[in-house]
Formats: structure tokens, C-alpha cells, sequence
């Protein structure tokens, strides 16, 4: 008998099913009155993640593993379509389950839930930029990268990279016009890029740049310049999104009690009120019969949300916007749930069932997240990454907080849907899954269907935004 270990530490799905049972059961250790739940499965990956990008390194280009081994280390341990498609049955198992109650919250708090839709990625974008200045040795493209993943925005994310290298592209042209704060921090990214080269080439270091012996940008450091602040996007990016991820779910459970309300007694008042207000305007909630699983329904959910998040809409000089996978299946799923049924099909669906796929998808999705990123939230923490990590921290909460403050005392949305408008305008699925976690019932998903797209589309343009002002 044969037992390959290496293999089987490297392999992914027995990594997820590793860390989803000690994720869970962690999640269920009590701390006092609170206890981790689903997103238990998020801190374990981070440690599990760490670990064993740790055992990578110890492997040589001589081994049969060094390529596996090399993609543990770039984070590539989970693989992509796995985290999307379990995102994907989750955000569609949600969208189905919060249906019935979408068009009384809608009605309610239509207008409200716009403004959040704006406000949350504005106080992102601004606190961002504010911080930027704050943090001289940061390059301005890892702090746009940090709004992006401390916002957890895929779509914000592509609209930065493709931003960043056109409005590069100008400042090396612009160069000997810029003041000269701006062209001290365009060479410090470039001498900081020539340094890291050549050491890692065993070169000689290139003679350092400074503004009396550059009076404008040649091509080769042009080329740099641009390629380190695409990449800058990327790095601040993916510092940010973990530590994005963890604050909005810290959030969620632990804003109750930091501001002295219960999520129990919140529940009972949204239902109360909403019994009420359909009694006074004589309207009966969309009453369609569950049935225990329809598979045809489900699927086809994921197959109209897939289409509408590919469809691109051009939006002028900002170029092209599409809504993505998620927010097309969130807004599908709603609309959907919402009629009930179509012929035949039903897409009311037992409760019960769709709760438990939607808590195991999600499980998956945070635990490969946490595998994939443990390791660079440990060495954003303890190395150079420490200004990122400190600005996606701040951005989190700020945004959060304003968001809430907003929502709960000049708007007075209950916190039932409250907690999904900020997990929409922050457009995370993760944080919509804990928000529901939290609360214990699914009415978050409606806020967040009504805010994310609209967040999306903010979210991008003052990703364009940032990169216009001056570095």
C-alpha cells in the first residue's frame, strides 16, 4: 500500500474539506455571547494558508512539486472557478430565499438604500485618498489597489488597473510639467522597481533617480513606471480584500454591541411593522406555495443571472460597466423569488433546504479565501505591507460606521436590512453571508440586491476618479 503525503497536503479539495470542519467547529466555540458561526471557516483558511506556504518554500526546482509548491506560494491554491462557483449557488440560494419580502422593502426604503448604494464606496474613495497622503512611502496605486480590496470590489478592481495604466502613461509624458511632489513620488517608484530587479538578478543597482538628474522620464523607466502601477493596483488589492472581508463581517456582528442594540429585538420590530403596514394598505404578501427543490428553476436562475452580469453597458468616457456574475445572479434571484412562479416552474423552494446550501457554498468560498490569502495577511502584517494593511483597516471602518451612522439614525432603517446595505454598497457577497449569519433570518439579501449594482457603478467611477488627482 502507497500513500503519496505531499499529494495529498496539496491537494485542494482536501484542504477544503479540512479547513471547512475545523473552520466550523471553531466557528462554534463561545466567546462570552459571541461565537465566530460560518466565518469561522475564513480565519482557519488564514492560518491553514499561512502554514503551508511555509512548507512551499522548503521544496527545490529539482523536485516534482516545486511547480505545485510555487503555486501555493502566489496564492493559487484554491482554485478560482471553485471559489466562484460556490459563490455563485450562494448568492443565488440567497437571492431565492429573500424574494418574497424584496417589493414591501423596496417600497419602504427605495430611496434610502440609493443613497447608501453612493455614499459607501464616496467615504471609501475619499478616506482612501485622504490616507494616501498620510503614508508618503506608499505608492498612490497600492492605496487605489486598497480601496478596491478594502471595499472587496472585483468590478472597481478591473476599472483601477485599466485606469491606472492610462493615467501613467500621462504623467510620464506630463513629467517635467508635474510639481514636485508628484515627480519625487514617480521616482521613488521607479528607483524602488530598478533596486528590487537588480538585486534579484544579482546586477548592479542603477544609478538612483532624483528630480536634478531627471528632467523628464525615458522609455525604459517609462515602461517601468507604468507596469509598477498596474501592478501596485494589484498588490494593494490583494492586501486589502482580506482585511476588507474580515472587518465588514467583525462589523456586522459586533456594531449591536458597540452601540447598545439587539439584533433579536430589531428582527421582532422589522416583522411587526411590516405585518402592519401591509395591513394598512390592504396588501396581501405574495403567497406561492413552497416546493422542496426545483433544479430547473435554480439553474436557470444561475444561467439568466450569468447572462445579465455579461452584458456590458457603456457608460461614455468611463468606458464599459457590467454588473458581473453576482450582482446579475442577486438581481435575477430576486426578481425571480419574487414572481414565484412561471408555468411550471417554481422558484419557491423550501426554506430549509436552500438556508443549508447557502451555508455550505459559503463555507467553501470563505474557506478557499482564507487558504489562498493566509500567508500575505500574515507578511502584510509583520513586513513592508504594514501601511496597506493599516489604510484597508481604516477604510473598512470608516466606511462602515459612516454607513451605519447614516442608515440607523438619519435614515432609521432597521437593522435587518441596514446590515445588507452596507455589505451591498461594500458590494461583498462574503460580508452579505455573515450579515445573515448574524442576524438570523434572510431580509439582509434584500438590501443588498437593491444596493450593489448601483455601488458597482460608483465604485468604478471614483476608481477612475483617484487616479485623475494628483499623486
Amino acid at each position: 500500500m502507497e500513500f503519496n503525503l505531499t499529494a495529498f497536503i496539496f491537494n485542494p479539495f482536501v484542504l477544503i474539506f479540512l479547513v471547512m470542519t475545523l473552520g466550523n467547529l471553531f466557528g462554534r466555540i463561545k466567546f462570552g455571547k459571541f461565537n465566530f458561526g460560518i466565518t469561522g471557516t475564513l480565519f482557519v483558511g488564514l492560518f491553514v494558508g499561512y502554514l503551508l506556504t511555509k512548507y512551499g518554500v522548503t521544496f527545490a526546482e529539482t523536485s516534482s512539486y516545486y511547480a505545485r509548491a510555487q503555486s501555493v506560494i502566489r496564492g493559487k491554491v484554491i482554485g478560482r472557478p471553485i471559489l466562484f462557483f460556490s459563490l455563485l449557488i450562494f448568492i443565488i440560494a440567497t437571492g431565492l430565499l429573500a424574494a418574497k419580502d424584496m417589493r414591501y422593502a423596496i417600497r419602504k426604503f427605495g430611496r434610502q438604500f440609493v443613497m447608501l448604494a453612493i455614499l459607501v464606496p464616496f467615504i471609501g474613495a475619499v478616506s482612501s485618498y485622504g490616507l494616501s497622503k498620510l503614508f508618503a512611502g506608499v505608492s498612490p496605486y497600492q492605496i487605489t489597489g486598497t480601496y478596491t480590496g478594502a471595499l472587496t470590489s472585483s468590478a472597481g478592481l478591473a476599472a483601477a488597473i485599466e485606469s491606472s495604466e492610462l493615467e501613467s502613461k500621462r504623467l510620464t509624458v506630463e513629467y517635467p510639467n508635474l510639481k514636485e511632489e508628484s515627480r519625487t513620488k514617480i521616482l521613488a517608484i521607479i528607483n524602488k522597481a530598478n533596486i528590487r530587479d537588480a538585486e534579484l538578478q544579482h546586477k548592479e543597482i542603477p544609478e538612483t533617480l532624483t528630480i536634478d538628474n531627471t528632467k523628464a522620464i525615458d522609455q525604459k523607466d517609462a515602461e517601468t513606471f507604468i507596469l509598477e502601477a498596474k501592478a501596485g493596483v494589484g498588490v494593494g488589492h490583494s492586501i486589502g480584500y482580506p482585511f476588507g472581508v474580515l472587518f465588514l463581517i467583525l462589523g456586522v456582528n459586533f456594531i449591536p454591541k458597540l452601540f447598545g442594540f439587539s439584533p433579536e429585538e430589531e428582527k421582532k420590530k422589522y416583522f411587526a411593522q411590516k405585518k402592519k403596514d401591509l395591513e394598512e394598505a390592504g396588501v396581501e404578501e405574495n403567497q406561492v406555495p413552497e416546493v422542496k427543490m426545483d433544479f430547473v428553476a435554480f439553474s436557470l436562475a444561475g444561467f439568466l443571472g450569468y447572462f445579465l452580469g455579461s452584458i456590458k453597458f457603456h457608460i461614455g468616457p468611463l468606458g464599459t460597466l457590467g454588473l458581473g456574475s453576482i450582482g446579475g445572479s442577486i438581481i435575477v434571484s430576486l426578481i425571480l423569488g419574487s414572481i414565484g412562479k412561471i408555468g411550471p416552474i417554481n422558484f419557491r423552494m423550501n426554506s430549509d433546504i436552500l438556508g443549508k446550501m447557502r451555508t455550505y457554498f459559503l463555507a467553501i468560498f470563505l474557506a478557499g479565501t482564507g487558504v489562498n490569502y493566509g500567508y500575505r495577511v500574515v507578511q502584510a502584517i509583520s513586513g513592508d505591507g504594514i501601511s496597506i494593511v493599516v489604510v484597508s483597516i481604516l477604510v473598512a471602518i470608516i466606511s462602515i460606521l459612516i454607513a451605519f451612522l447614516v442608515g440607523h439614525y438619519i435614515f432609521h432603517i432597521n437593522w435587518m436590512l441596514l446590515s445588507g446595505a452596507i455589505t451591498g454598497g461594500m458590494t461583498s457577497a462574503p460580508g452579505l453571508g455573515a450579515a445573515i449569519d448574524a442576524v438570523g433570518c434572510d431580509e439582509p439579501a434584500i438590501a443588498y440586491g437593491a444596493t450593489q449594482p448601483l455601488a458597482t457603478l460608483f465604485m468604478v467611477i471614483f476608481s477612475i476618479i483617484i487616479h485623475k488627482l494628483p499623486i
